[in-house]
C-alpha cells in the first residue's frame, strides 16, 4: 500500500488520519472533493502528455529515433506519475470511506513522553496506547512540538479500523 508518508515531526491536528503500513504509521492528508478532482485531472493530464507529444512530433514530421526514445521515456516517467496519482487518490478515498463506515470509537492515551530533537528545535516523542470496545489495544509513536501534544491532552477520542489499526483523531 502506498500512502503519503510525512515525517512524524508534523504537528498532530484534529481530524488527522494515520494509516498503518508494515507496522509503522504514516500521516495521510484527507482530500476534500475539490482536491480529489484536481488530483484526478492532474493524473489524467500527466498520462496524456507523452502520447500528445508523440502525436505532435509525428504530425510535424520530427519523428526520428532520438525523438522516439525521448517520447517513450516521457510516457513511462510522466505517465507513471500520473497513474500513481490517480491510483493513490482512489485508494486513499476508499480507505477513508471504510474508516468512516466501519471505524470504531476508541481512546488514545498519551504515555511515555520524552524530549527529542526535531531538527533545529526540541520537541516531544510520545507513545500512544489506543484501545476501545472491539478494538485490540496497540501502540503508536509520534513526534511533535510540545504545544501540539499538550493541546491533545492526556487522552483523546479516535476512530479506529480494527482490521489494520488505521485511526483518525476526532475532536
Amino acid at each position: 500500500m502506498v500512502v503519503w508518508a510525512g515525517d512524524y515531526s508534523l504537528l498532530m491536528k484534529p481530524d488527522e488520519l494515520w494509516l498503518a503500513q508494515d507496522g509503522n504509521f504514516a500521516q495521510v492528508r484527507v482530500k476534500g472533493p475539490v482536491a480529489r478532482f484536481a488530483s484526478y485531472v492532474g493524473g489524467v493530464i500527466e498520462l496524456l502528455i507523452g502520447p500528445a507529444l508523440m502525436i505532435t512530433l509525428a504530425v510535424v514530421g520530427a519523428f526520428e529515433l532520438p525523438t522516439l526514445i525521448g517520447g517513450v521515456a516521457i510516457i513511462i516517467v510522466v505517465g507513471g506519475l500520473g497513474l500513481a496519482t490517480i491510483v493513490s487518490t482512489a485508494r486513499m478515498q476508499r480507505r477513508v470511506r471504510r474508516l468512516e463506515m466501519h471505524g470504531r470509537p476508541a481512546t488514545a492515551e498519551v504515555q511515555d513522553p520524552r524530549s527529542v530533537s526535531l531538527g533545529e528545535e526540541t520537541g516531544v516523542e510520545v507513545t500512544l496506547r489506543i484501545s476501545g470496545p472491539g478494538v485490540p489495544a496497540f501502540e503508536a509513536t509520534h513526534r511533535g512540538s510540545d504545544s501540539a501534544i499538550e493541546r491533545l491532552g492526556r487522552s483523546f477520542p479516535v476512530i479506529v479500523d480494527p482490521s489494520d489499526g488505521a485511526y483518525m483523531i476526532v475532536r
